[in-house]
């Protein structure tokens, strides 16, 4: 059972009748995969971590931020990428909370003292941590340190539902099918600085560590077929989620997916882009369907 909290959303499964076993990249049929009951969904997971803009009222006094500054580093319109996929019978767990209060990828323990000069937890001097310190553009996230309870509170209020929310999916999952497949939603800015652009397609494992080879091999053959360009675990490994629910050995196999942003959106209005976002939408939809029929060890 899921819990309900208001700081994600859980797009709930849609039944709607057998998959069809030709739901590949972007129509790429998967050879000798038969149909499979959506009334089971099968053994994927998806989640979106950053698309969230939501500032709680509890949080606000200390942010720096607010209106169209909270834009910059959010993963925006990845959940709408995202929205086909319930009709597959796989849920969607979207967080609702803008990163710059927590950063759902990032671990409880993720914390700059200059965030929470009294955390007595092993600190990592990270101005990107679990609360931010600074935007990726430089800009000041906090208007002051916050203190330690604020801190739990954001982590109890926000962190821990959502990621009891992902383990309790994929455990009803495992228990079904001996394994479950977690793919956690990203977008990545198209250039970093002014280096060329970005690949397409950014598939994290954590070098392997996340999740069977299989998987990823299965996501590169998946875009390459859409015609999409693939860098495994570069520049982005996979972070908290990918190491958190990424659990080879027990059956729970997590991959991060970066998408770059110039594929579905104008990166300097924030705007989406059609008919890109629906092409984008439906190679998503396509991938998670022919997970769906993936058996791993």
């Amino acid at each position: 059972m899921v819990g309900v909290s208001s700081t994600f959303s859980l797009l709930e499964p849609v039944h709607a009748g057998p998959v069809a076993a030709d739901q590949g990249a972007g129509g790429h049929g998967d050879a000798g995969l038969g149909p499979l009951d959506a009334l089971d969904g099968g053994p994927v997971v998806v989640s979106v971590p950053h698309a969230g803009l939501d500032v709680p009222e509890d949080d606000a006094v200390a942010l720096a931020l607010s209106g169209r500054a909270l834009l910059k580093d959010a993963d925006l319109h990845v959940d709408k990428l995202a929205a086909d996929i319930p009709a597959l019978g796989v849920p969607v767990v979207v967080g609702n909370v803008s990163r710059y209060v927590l950063d759902l990828n990032r671990a409880p323990d993720d914390v700059d003292l200059d965030v929470c000069p009294g955390f007595d937890c092993p600190a990592r001097p990270s101005a990107r941590g679990l609360c931010w310190r600074t935007t990726t553009d430089g800009a000041a996230v906090l208007r002051r340190p916050l203190s330690v309870d604020e801190l739990r509170s954001r982590v109890r209020r926000i962190h821990v539902p959502y990621h009891n929310a992902i383990a309790a999916l994929l455990a009803e999952r495992r228990a079904r099918h001996g394994f479950a497949i977690l793919i956690d939603l990203h977008s990545m800015p198209s250039r970093f600085e002014a280096a060329s652009r970005r690949v397409d397609v950014v598939p994290g494992t954590l070098d392997d560590r996340s999740c069977s080879p299989a998987l990823l091999r299965a996501v590169v053959d998946h875009f390459v077929a859409a015609d999409f360009s693939v860098r495994p675990n570069d520049p982005y490994k996979g972070q908290y989620t990918t190491a958190r629910h990424g659990q080879p050995a027990q059956g729970l196999h997590a991959l991060q997916l970066e998408l770059n942003r110039d594929l579905y959106m104008d990166e300097r209005t924030f705007g989406l882009l059609e008919p890109r976002a629906t092409r984008l939408r439906g190679v998503l939809a396509g991938l998670v369907a022919r997970l769906q029929r993936l058996t791993l060890a």
